[in-house]
């Protein structure tokens, strides 16, 4: 091992098997006679474990901070351009097994992207009843958008009137990214301009 004196910047070299094991290390420069200090070496073993379990933690972490998007869509042509495009925005995903699955997991969790098949809530609407029930407060954090075979992508009047965000129809299967990433960005911008007017009359 290549050691350095910090007090008069002596170099020399120490046999690796002439350190103690498992504690730390120390000894008087030669030269000047200031005390060194080495700490104990990690195994390779060790420190291989370490390594990987630190990138672990990393990686968990980014997991956690990563924001999640809630998929409420049936086997069909929707499903897998849905997933797709919610990857390729960089979104952690949930599924929903059912209606009553999706609104389970929206009592504990607020998702800035949900996306729902019509026909995945087969015509009850209670997916769209209890995100039309929530606080504004709650609600405004959330795009919305509904799925459909009878939408034309973008209708707004659809929209207005299933009470969501946008609409998308089969015309976006085939770009269904750049559909999403519009809806989010003019959803942010709608809201941006709300907050700044409602900061500028002191309500928020």
């Amino acid at each position: 091992m290549n050691i350095r004196c910090k007090n008069c910047n002596s170099q020399f070299n120490i046999a690796d098997h002439k350190l103690p094991k498992g504690r730390d290390a120390v000894f008087n420069c030669p030269k000047c006679r200031e005390k060194i200090q080495i700490p104990a070496a990690d195994s390779p073993a060790q420190v291989g474990t370490k390594d990987v379990a630190a990138a672990k933690s990393r990686s968990a972490a980014a997991l956690q901070q990563q924001e999640k998007a809630l998929i409420m869509v049936s086997e069909g042509p929707f499903l897998k351009p849905a997933i797709a495009a919610v990857r390729q925005l960089g979104y952690g995903m949930e599924t929903a097994a059912d209606p009553a699955d999706a609104v389970k997991k929206m009592a504990y969790h607020v998702y800035p992207l949900m996306v729902l098949e019509n026909s995945f809530d087969q015509g009850q609407k209670n997916i769209l009843k209890h995100m039309n029930n929530l606080d504004m407060s709650v609600r405004r954090k959330t795009c919305l958008i509904l799925l459909g075979r009878q939408f034309k992508t973008g209708d707004p009047m659809a929209a207005l009137h299933a009470s969501v965000n946008f609409v998308a129809g089969p015309d976006s299967l085939d770009h269904l990214q750049s559909v999403l990433s519009a809806a989010l960005m003019e959803h942010k911008d709608f809201y941006r301009v709300y907050m700044d007017s409602m900061k500028a009359a002191g309500k928020a």
